[in-house]
């Protein structure tokens, strides 16, 4: 019993965190640049999570979302906040060719975490379909 309430308020306070970065990112990406906005992200999740947008998409990499699921007691509606943290930064990084490539990574580790969200809840949500649909057009154009 304890062990598990120790775990339900570690997932909320990780949710609340997530939470905290992904409205940053959104204000920021109307003024700042995108390696202002990278760089805010990754100092936020250093400082919460000892960790960084480049270790996390590592860790996906190497480990798959299982293994963020289960070692980091990430549940899916931290999974889905830390593809829209993924998204939106990639999005505010498309269009600059200094940060693209940058970009098409990030799009493609949240288009992962949303197929595997999609696949693992039995919730449908338009809006994360919305996004998938859109990065796998933007990833199809940009290969061409």
């Amino acid at each position: 019993m304890f062990n598990q309430d120790y775990l339900m308020r570690q997932i909320q306070q990780l949710t609340q965190v997530l939470n905290r970065i992904l409205v940053q990112v959104m204000k920021l990406k109307k003024s700042g640049s995108a390696t202002e906005i990278v760089n805010f992200t990754n100092e936020k999740l250093k400082e919460t999570l000892d960790t960084n947008i480049e270790e996390l998409s590592s860790i996906i990499d190497s480990k798959g979302l299982a293994y963020i699921k289960t070692d980091k007691n990430f549940d899916n509606e931290n999974l889905n906040i830390l593809a829209d943290i993924f998204y939106e930064l990639a999005e505010r990084c498309f269009e600059d060719s200094n940060t693209h490539q940058q970009s098409l990574k990030m799009y493609s580790q949240s288009l992962l975490i949303y197929e595997f969200i999609e696949t693992d809840e039995k919730t449908y949500s338009i809006d994360r379909n919305v996004k998938i649909t859109k990065i796998n057009y933007l990833l199809k154009q940009d290969k061409f």
